[in-house]
């Protein structure tokens, strides 16, 4: 990757930040902790396509979060995850989150009023921590993050800047681009950045849209000259609208891998992309049928599209593959703010070369548990 181009996006970013934090003032204060997290409890019954079912009761998650603000200005995160690392094996704590973050700009204090952040650390990527808002995490992860394309928490430094009204945030980072389940391997970065425009105010609001273009331009070292990085971009757009009674929500995202072959002397480089496009939907019945309705109960649906050339590989994932399909239908209930359920089927199927391993139809119970 150009040396100019990375030293100008970090300049960038540090840019902004700079002159607000040399001019506040530190003062002594007592530290706060904030102690929380959430559970993903689950039977699973199925298995591959045309075997014999199986079944298992799992912690598909575990995660623990401690949060304290331990300056003026100054907080930390510390996400801890609890997870399988494969089928049969024991569980295994790693950290998902944890970073210190500065808020450089408080109240609509930054230009034209806007309010902003600077983390440092392990901390949530560009698109994937946005989406979940709007898509139930416990049922399953994103199609982006899912399908390989993308982490959703690395280790980098970004900066957040929201406007007045919370009508629009800007995000930016630089990243190692390796995720947070391993660390850096060479010496590329990757830099992301997405606009979210939320015209009716926060995407915490009772009716809520936001459109969300983004950008990640990355290498990776190549095997055959570690001096040269491989290209490793990836594009997209989410959109997405939540009201009482339906949520509907989708993605576009677009991933070019630069491949290689023959030797130092006789390298060769071919440009490889993938296509995911996902499309999700949550309907209160009730709430349709009558305005004050129960809320309680809902249906949920939701269909993943890969499509790519033959010889695309993706940087890992639950589903990693060429051409492929991922669909989930059920109803879920949210017993209390704190305990919601559903029931649901899960069917993924590779298109093209058969891929028994990855051919999976599952009956599901899946939960989520917040303390």
């Amino acid at each position: 990757m150009n040396r100019k181009f990375v030293h100008l996006f970090l300049a960038a970013l540090l840019l902004v930040a700079a002159p607000a934090m040399a001019s506040a003032q530190a003062q002594v204060q007592t530290t706060s902790i904030e102690f929380s997290g959430i559970l993903y409890p689950q039977f699973v019954y199925g298995g591959t396509k045309g075997n014999r079912s199986q079944n298992r009761f799992d912690v598909e998650r575990a995660y623990l979060n401690v949060r304290a603000k331990v300056a003026d200005r100054t907080s930390i995160r510390l996400t801890s995850d609890i997870y399988r690392p494969a089928a049969g094996a024991s569980y295994t704590l790693r950290a998902k989150y944890a970073y210190v973050q500065y808020d450089y700009w408080l109240a609509g204090a930054g230009y034209m009023n806007t309010t902003a952040q600077a983390r440092l650390g392990m901390q949530q990527t560009v698109v994937i921590d946005q989406e979940e808002q709007y898509w139930p995490r416990y049922i399953s992860q994103v199609a982006i993050e899912r399908s390989g394309l993308f982490s959703s928490s690395d280790l980098g430094l970004s900066t957040t800047i929201g406007f007045s009204g919370g009508m629009a945030e800007l995000f930016g980072m630089v990243s190692n681009g390796t995720g947070y389940a391993q660390g850096e391997n060479d010496r590329f970065k990757d830099y992301s950045v997405r606009l979210s425009i939320t015209p009716w105010g926060a995407p915490t609001a009772q009716h809520a849209l936001v459109i969300s273009p983004w950008y990640s331009k990355g290498a990776r070292q190549s095997i055959i000259d570690p001096a040269v990085g491989l290209k490793k971009d990836r594009v997209g757009v989410f959109a997405a609208w939540r009201s009482p009674a339906i949520t509907v929500g989708g993605d576009f995202a677009n991933a070019t891998n630069e491949n290689e072959a023959g030797t130092i002397l006789n390298r060769t480089t071919q440009d490889q992309s993938g296509k995911v496009i996902s499309l999700f939907t949550q309907v209160k019945p009730f709430i349709v049928m009558d305005g004050k309705g129960n809320p309680s109960w809902g249906v949920i649906l939701r269909y993943d599209n890969i499509d790519s050339d033959d010889a695309f590989v993706p940087s890992g994932g639950a589903f990693p593959v060429a051409k492929g399909k991922f669909i989930v239908a059920g109803i879920t209930h949210e017993v209390n703010n704190r305990f919601t359920w559903a029931l649901d089927w899960q069917q993924q199927s590779p298109n093209g070369a058969p891929n028994p391993a990855l051919d999976l139809r599952t009956y599901n119970l899946h939960t989520s548990v917040a303390f």
